[in-house]
C-alpha cells in the first residue's frame, strides 16, 4: 500500500480463458509528447501534487503488488521510464514514448506525473497519471501517431522484426480515450496494447504487454484505473 492509502484492485482478463480472470492495481508513470506553448504554460500550474497523483494509482494487479514502488516527478522523466520498461516492440527512440503512452510529450513537458508497473503472469502492466489542467488534457490526446512510427523494425534476440502500430478512438472511458496496439508482423507473444484517456484536470495511460495482452484486457484495466483516479482526484 502506498502513502497509507487503502488498497485498490482492478479485475482484468490477463490469463487464458480456462483460468479465472485476474485483479489489477498499480501506479503508472506519466509521459507526453505534443503541444503548443500555451498548453505548456497551463500545465505548469499543476492542479495535483505528486503525492496526490501517486494516491490515484491502482495498487495491485491480479492480486499482485507493484514490481517496485510507484514513482513520481516531471512527466518527461516518468514517461521515458515507462517507455523503457515496455517489453514489446523495441521502438526507435523517436517513437518510444508515443508508442508507449499515446500522449503528447510536448504538451505535458512541464506537468507532474506518477507511474507504477506490475509483472503479472508473464505480462508487463503499467499505469501512468499526469496533471493536465485547463486545455492541456485535451491537447495531450489531440495529436496523432507520427507516420514514421506506424511501422518500424527492431532487433529482437538477434533477429530483425517488423512492427506495426495502430491507434483508434473509443468511447466510454473518461471524457476522451484512444487505444494503441503494437504487433509484430510475425505474430508471437510480444503484443502490446495501451489505452490513454483524459479526465477532469488529468490524463492517464495504461499498458499491457505480453502473451495475454489484448484490447479487452487493456480496456478493462483502463475502465477501473480511470474510475479510481477520477474518484481520488475529485
Amino acid at each position: 500500500m502506498l502513502d497509507g492509502r487503502r488498497r485498490q484492485s482492478a479485475i482484468l482478463l490477463l490469463v487464458p480463458a480456462a483460468v479465472v480472470g485476474a485483479s489489477l492495481a498499480g501506479c503508472t508513470g506519466s509521459s507526453g509528447s505534443h503541444g503548443a506553448s500555451a498548453s505548456l504554460s497551463a500545465v505548469k500550474g499543476d492542479s495535483f501534487s505528486a503525492s496526490k497523483l501517486r494516491g490515484a494509482l491502482l495498487t495491485r494487479v491480479n492480486g499482485v503488488g507493484a514490481a517496485a514502488a510507484a514513482t513520481s516527478g516531471g512527466y518527461t522523466a516518468i514517461s521515458a521510464q515507462v517507455a523503457a520498461g515496455q517489453s514489446a516492440g523495441g521502438a526507435p527512440k523517436a517513437c518510444a514514448q508515443a508508442v508507449a503512452t499515446g500522449l503528447d510529450e510536448a504538451v505535458l513537458a512541464g506537468a507532474t506525473a506518477a507511474s507504477v508497473t506490475f509483472k503479472v503472469g508473464g505480462n508487463d502492466v503499467s499505469e501512468l497519471v499526469a496533471a493536465a489542467p485547463g486545455t492541456a488534457a485535451a491537447s495531450a490526446l489531440a495529436g496523432r501517431l507520427p507516420a514514421s512510427c506506424a511501422r518500424y523494425k527492431a532487433t529482437v534476440d538477434g533477429k530483425s522484426v517488423t512492427y506495426s502500430v495502430t491507434e483508434s478512438a473509443l468511447t466510454g472511458i473518461g471524457k476522451q480515450a484512444k487505444v494503441l496496439n503494437v504487433a509484430s508482423a510475425a505474430g508471437g507473444s510480444d503484443a502490446q496494447w495501451s489505452l490513454v484517456y483524459r479526465g477532469a484536470g488529468f490524463v492517464g495511460a495504461v499498458s499491457v504487454a505480453g502473451p495475454n495482452a489484448s484490447k479487452t484486457a487493456v480496456r478493462q484495466l483502463a475502465e477501473q484505473a480511470y474510475a479510481y483516479a477520477a474518484k481520488s482526484l475529485s
